[in-house]
């Protein structure tokens, strides 16, 4: 349903008018979203399923500068996983997926991967937040994200594969970067992952109301 913008009370709620009713939306995207969420915006609107749920629409969707943004972080996974079973992954062909939500040290991360004969734990990271034709992650300070970091590179040093994927759920980054100023702290665990040996990987998305996809790879600046 199309929706216009008007109000966000609280990261996970976000009041909008649809069809000229004005009505509360689920966030499902606890970042800022300050530069997506100006009144007036147009959004898409997906109704609930369950009739009891307390909001009637969860938000999808939001129109900036002509491209459409997904704001469920929650589809990137399903994304990059599509995209592996078509062989459409630039740097991981081949790959398949072992096992999903997979424990390891205080976390859980969302595959393992085989990829060339060895098993590559893997972290995917939802990315929104594009400024100067670079994705920025993360939107919020995210301690969840740090200590993913830090366990990855734990993994690889005792000699395991670990791999992080950035999807940016658009298409106008030209690359992919943490964002230093809002978790200086995430930015420090990013370098020191890479300099233990995980890999980095980026990808925008093609986004429309008809669907998303993964589209082609950029870099991880460090």
């Amino acid at each position: 349903m199309p929706a216009t913008f008007l109000a966000r009370p609280n990261r996970f709620l976000v009041v909008a008018r649809v069809d000229g009713r004005e009505v509360r939306l689920a966030s499902r995207d606890p970042g800022r979203l300050r530069e997506l969420l100006a009144p007036g915006a147009s959004l898409l609107a997906a109704p609930a399923s369950d009739p009891a749920r307390r909001t009637a629409y969860t938000m999808t969707l939001v129109r900036r500068r002509r491209r459409w943004i997904c704001l469920v972080p929650a589809l990137a996974n399903r994304v990059f996983e599509s995209a592996l079973r078509r062989g459409g992954v630039p740097g991981l062909a081949g790959a398949r997926v072992l096992a999903r939500e997979v424990a390891a040290g205080a976390s859980r991360f969302d595959f393992m991967l085989d990829h060339q004969g060895r098993r590559v734990l893997t972290e995917v990271k939802s990315v929104t937040l594009v400024s100067r034709g670079r994705g920025l992650f993360p939107d919020a300070p995210t301690a969840r994200g740090t200590r993913h970091l830090r366990e990855l590179a734990a993994v690889r040093r005792a000699g395991g594969d670990a791999l992080v994927v950035f999807l940016v759920q658009r298409g106008d980054a030209a690359a992919v970067a943490a964002h230093a100023r809002i978790d200086p702290h995430f930015a420090r665990a990013l370098e020191e992952a890479a300099a233990a040996g995980v890999r980095l990987q980026a990808y925008t998305c093609a986004v429309s109301p008809a669907g998303i996809r993964l589209e082609r790879a950029v870099p991880v600046l460090l």
